[in-house]
């Protein structure tokens, strides 16, 4: 399964999810952004290209 994760500081127990996803091991795709980074026009085309390509999205 592909997930996105993209960290935007605005979960309040990203703990939690951060544990979880971290029990998943190595069944999964796991790709991250963090919106809070100074990201490129193309880092932020390769966000849209994993979220169109993801199963699951998780917001943090």
């Amino acid at each position: 399964m592909k997930i996105f994760v993209l960290n935007t500081g605005l979960f309040p127990e990203k703990g939690v999810l951060e544990d979880a996803l971290a029990q998943l091991g190595s069944d999964h795709e796991v790709s991250r952004h963090d919106a809070d980074a100074e990201l490129t026009d193309d880092d932020w085309d390769r966000a849209v290209q994993a979220i169109v390509s993801a199963d699951r999205i998780i917001t943090l």
